[in-house]
């Protein structure tokens, strides 16, 4: 009863303190959540573009893009890495699982 007792304590202070599931582009990590908040960014984007370029290209200088992404956006990458966060968050799902390479923390 005492080592089931541990254990359940153990178990709910660890997942207290995990911060969940990240994602990791380049050297940038961030929080699934707020690349699940991509999706709708992306969608939107691709909803008001007229021409077929993705959704991605110039997201760096759009006001609506959420301000935790402006350090990706400074490197000379971020084009490569907003589509690889674009395909994660169209398919965050793999990422709650850890199936994607780039996802940890589960």
């Amino acid at each position: 009863m005492n080592t089931y007792l541990v254990v359940t304590v153990c178990l709910s202070v660890l997942a207290v303190l995990s911060d969940g599931v990240e994602v990791k582009v380049g050297d940038y990590v961030f929080p699934l959540e707020s690349v699940k908040q991509l999706e709708g960014f992306f969608k939107e984007r691709s909803k008001n573009l007229r021409t077929r370029m993705s959704a991605t290209f110039g997201a760096c200088r759009d006001p609506k893009m959420p301000a935790e992404f402006a350090p990706l956006c400074a490197s000379p990458r971020a084009g490569i890495m907003l589509r690889q966060l674009e395909m994660i968050s169209a398919d965050s799902a793999t990422c709650e699982i850890c199936a994607n390479v780039a996802c940890s923390g589960c």
